[in-house]
């Protein structure tokens, strides 16, 4: 075909991870009815309009990435399986405060660049829709959430010891709620779920937001230079490479969960919706602590701001804490085609000096 004789030429080749039967097109982008889109865009205006949610001004044509973005959603991957990072972690501010915000004033990712944007939570990583996601270590799948003003489709997965990886962005989930999963083990396909991909198509790229929780709190699986090794890191450290199961790989219990804290968090929450997915699993409290650590963050709007980022996993003791340090993560796509990650910077986000 012409379309693949073309990007052959520019180090991409058509992905054969992506499965010929990919879900219905409104399915890829988190759409499920009108009725939704008409509320949700609805909300949208109300909050741009209020500027309380939904930042965004001429830096944010920074996001725009039509190199990275076209490839990808004509079913194109590097040549060398090096999956383009489109945006990382935000140290300034994305372990304290989700805005909902797109702008790039203060942002600066772990290298001191800015291949991020303010208040970003996760790692970014361009792949085609369609594309399986695997769990970064062993786990149980704890919490599917679909809410599309925040990323459409996430799929959430318990390491133990207060660990938890997101994949968000997805089109479809592969792994039921309470499924124990291995390290590289498919739990959902890629898509670009969620009104920001939405909004946007074909100019941002498809991608997987990956987000790391430890005890309640987002962090950044990346270490900043003379940054001591701590839970919720990549096993390879700065160059995360993908993995089928370890030989020193252990089927972790589920993380605690305090739940006399977790149930006065939840009786707080103002938001009908939220409040419906809270009644949906009252009766299983480690998808209910996944619920209740992504809502009061997320959706910090529907909580007391003295709730936001607490910890539901009880005492934070050097052996448990000890015990998370354990627990490391590899790249969350199939080992059989891609090999690691490229930091996809342009002349403003790239760090000062060499990396």
């Amino acid at each position: 075909m012409l379309t693949d004789f073309a990007f052959s030429h520019l180090g991409w080749r058509r992905s054969p991870a992506v499965s010929d039967r990919l879900p219905p097109l409104l399915e890829r982008f988190g759409i499920r009815s009108l009725d939704q889109l008409r509320r949700d865009y609805f909300e949208v205006a109300r909050h741009t309009l209020k500027r309380d949610r939904y930042t965004f001004g001429l830096s944010s044509s920074g996001l725009l990435r039509p190199e990275l973005s076209l490839p990808a959603y004509l079913g194109f991957m590097r040549d060398d399986g090096l999956a383009p990072i489109y945006n990382l972690f935000d140290r300034q501010r994305g372990a304290q405060h989700y805005g909902q915000r797109v702008t790039r004033r203060s942002q600066r990712d772990f290298r001191g660049g800015r291949l991020s944007y303010d208040e970003h939570n996760g790692t970014d990583l361009v792949c085609p829709i369609g594309t399986p996601l695997c769990a970064a270590a062993p786990g149980t799948v704890v919490l599917h959430r679909d809410r599309f003003l925040r990323g459409g489709l996430t799929v959430a997965v318990d390491h133990g010891h207060g660990v938890i990886t997101q994949y968000t962005h997805c089109s479809r989930a592969s792994a039921a709620v309470g499924q124990r999963v291995a390290r590289g083990e498919v739990v959902a396909l890629s898509g670009a779920a969620g009104i920001d991909l939405v909004n946007f198509v074909p100019l941002v790229p498809p991608h997987i937001h990956f987000m790391v929780w430890v005890d309640g709190v987002p962090c950044d699986p990346f270490l900043a230079a003379g940054e001591q090794a701590r839970p919720g890191i990549w096993r390879d450290v700065n160059d995360p490479r993908p993995s089928g199961p370890l030989q020193d790989d252990v089927a972790p219990p589920l993380s605690d969960v305090d739940r006399d804290r977790l149930w006065q968090i939840a009786d707080t929450c103002s938001d009908d919706q939220i409040n419906v997915e809270i009644d949906r699993c009252k009766s299983d409290l480690p998808q209910l602590a996944a619920l209740i650590e992504d809502a009061t963050f997320h959706d910090e709007f529907a909580f007391p701001a003295e709730l936001r980022l607490q910890n539901l996993r009880g005492p934070q003791t050097a052996e448990r804490l000890a015990r998370a340090a354990r627990i490391k993560l590899t790249l969350p796509l199939p080992v059989e085609h891609y090999t690691g990650v490229l930091f996809a910077d342009t002349a403003r986000t790239a760090p000062p000096g060499p990396t």
